[in-house]
């Protein structure tokens, strides 16, 4: 989907000179020679350099054996299986298929079916399990108005980000959030989060990044996997958050207040488990690094809400000098997460 607006912005005259200074990134398949280039006033180091880690990722990566249902830890699945499955989606997608033999589509409004690279979201068919899975190319990875309108955005608020960049978040982030939450009584006895593991396709291929001109850090390099998924619990709701209820709103801000908005305050993120009646978080990527902030922040109503990300939103893409946007750039945040020790 192309938007005129934010796109236009990204695009520059072939007759005007190429900025070395710029922070640039190249991207190419591991060991290729050729490589896709973007230069940005936008991109900033920790969106491509910090987000990845890559011990984090091998640790929690999907166990080999079986795991056991949420709702039912008697019942359980071979992770074989599960790999298995995912291998014949990837099958799928690379033919461009609509539908898929194993897995009911839950979202694919930022993935590009025609190109087959983006970010779907599917359910088992057969299993309690969701996959978040994530596919780059050298060449998409570099135009994100390629996979929809959002991700325009992003890239624009959060220096460059990219949902497959920010899936490297989720699981720790995951672990920032849960506890925090045991933390708080009150929180930990009313708030339930599904499981999450990473997983690699059988043949994995690798992206390289190399970046220049990022803030003051000079040169720098990662190597990232070009397709991979996080599978997670399922959750059954017969509830899901609203707008509409003032209660739903007030527990929602107050909760992500809570949690220094590490979580996406977005009411869709929010439901009601059944069984439980507990208040279950469904989306967990790092939200800070979504929308580029770097210091805590409060929203007192969801209107408050959405119009400090229309200022953020609106003073990177049109208010930002190239000198500000470096200092911004360079400015260590206070919400970043650990590397794993």
């Amino acid at each position: 989907m192309s938007c005129g607006f934010p796109t236009q912005l990204m695009t520059r005259s072939i007759h005007r000179p190429i900025d070395y200074d710029l922070p640039s990134i190249k991207v190419r398949w591991l060991h290729d020679s050729h490589y896709e280039e973007l230069r940005s006033t936008h991109l900033a180091k920790d969106a491509f350099f910090s987000t990845y880690d890559a011990i984090h990722f091998k640790k929690n990566r999907l166990p080999s054996g079986s795991i056991t249902f949420r709702s039912d830890p008697q019942c359980t699945v071979s992770t074989q299986l599960l790999h298995e499955q995912i291998e014949q989606l990837l099958i799928e997608i690379g033919k461009h298929k609509k539908r898929y033999t194993h897995f009911i589509t839950l979202q694919d409004k930022n993935f590009n079916r025609k190109k087959a690279y983006g970010f779907l979201v599917v359910r088992f068919k057969k299993f309690p399990f969701v996959v978040k899975l994530f596919i780059e190319t050298p060449a998409s990875f570099v135009n994100p108005e390629s996979k929809g309108f959002e991700p325009i955005f992003f890239f624009y608020m959060g220096g460059g980000i990219n949902r497959h960049l920010l899936g490297f978040t989720r699981i720790k982030n995951l672990a920032h959030i849960n506890k925090k939450l045991q933390e708080n009584k009150n929180w930990a006895s009313v708030i339930k989060t599904p499981r999450k593991w990473f997983w690699l396709p059988r043949n994995p291929n690798w992206i390289e990044i190399e970046g220049d001109n990022l803030g003051e850090s000079g040169s720098m390099h990662t190597v990232i996997p070009g397709t991979y998924a996080i599978i997670a619990d399922a959750i059954t709701s017969n509830q899901t958050f609203s707008l509409k209820n003032a209660k739903h709103r007030k527990k929602a801000l107050k909760l992500c207040n809570y949690l220094d908005l590490y979580v996406d305050p977005h009411i869709n993120n929010f439901m009601i488990e059944e069984g439980t009646g507990k208040i279950a978080i469904i989306d967990t990527e790092h939200f800070p690094s979504l929308v580029g902030f770097k210091e805590k922040r409060f929203i007192s109503s969801y209107f408050d809400w959405y119009m400090q990300l229309m200022y953020k939103c609106a003073e990177n893409l049109l208010f930002c000098s190239k000198e500000n946007a470096k200092k911004s750039h360079c400015k260590k945040s206070a919400l970043a997460l650990p590397l794993e020790q």
